[in-house]
């Protein structure tokens, strides 16, 4: 895993642990988006690994790097064959599950002034808490501890599909 991947974990953690009596909603909002982030950069490192390869010059890795859209990855971690399972396996099904969740909670902790991004906990008078932020954090880890050990093959193809787009996608 590269350095960048694990700092932004452990910043994740360090924000999350901040102010021990009564957390600060900015420090675990932070964290949230730091434990997202860490997965979508693991991604993108897998990408421009898998496809370019991390001794090349950085004017050929990094626009792979960066070609990962946070849509288009979310569409592809999330796909679903004909037998309702992804046809990736059992394993991009489980980063997908992750990366859902990440996203969505990643989106509310930047953009929206609700106290909660469950709307019910937001109702009740909830705010997030320190628990949520490093079960968010948890989640995070272990989704990238399941991109570590994907096989070669199945690491190839998800690379491909995340920064390439089929014809039919194009034309829409």
């Amino acid at each position: 895993m590269w350095k960048l991947v694990e700092q932004l974990l452990d910043v994740a953690g360090s924000l999350a642990a901040l102010d021990k009596r009564r957390p600060r909603q900015a420090s675990l909002r932070r964290a949230v988006s730091s434990a997202y982030y860490a997965l979508f950069h693991r991604l993108g490192e897998l990408c421009a690994n898998e496809l370019v390869g991390w001794r090349k010059p950085w004017e050929a890795y990094s626009p792979i790097y960066r070609s990962i859209e946070h849509g288009r990855a979310l569409n592809v971690l999330t796909e679903r064959g004909s037998d309702r399972k992804h046809p990736l396996g059992e394993e991009i099904e489980r980063i997908g599950v992750a990366f859902k969740e990440l996203q969505a909670a990643r989106e509310w902790a930047d953009y929206n002034p609700e106290p909660h991004p469950n709307p019910s906990q937001t109702l009740a008078g909830e705010q997030f808490s320190r628990e949520d932020a490093i079960q968010l954090i948890a989640i995070a880890r272990e989704a990238i501890g399941v991109v570590d050990k994907l096989d070669d093959a199945v690491r190839l193809n998800l690379a491909t599909r995340l920064v390439t787009r089929s014809r039919k996608e194009t034309r829409r």
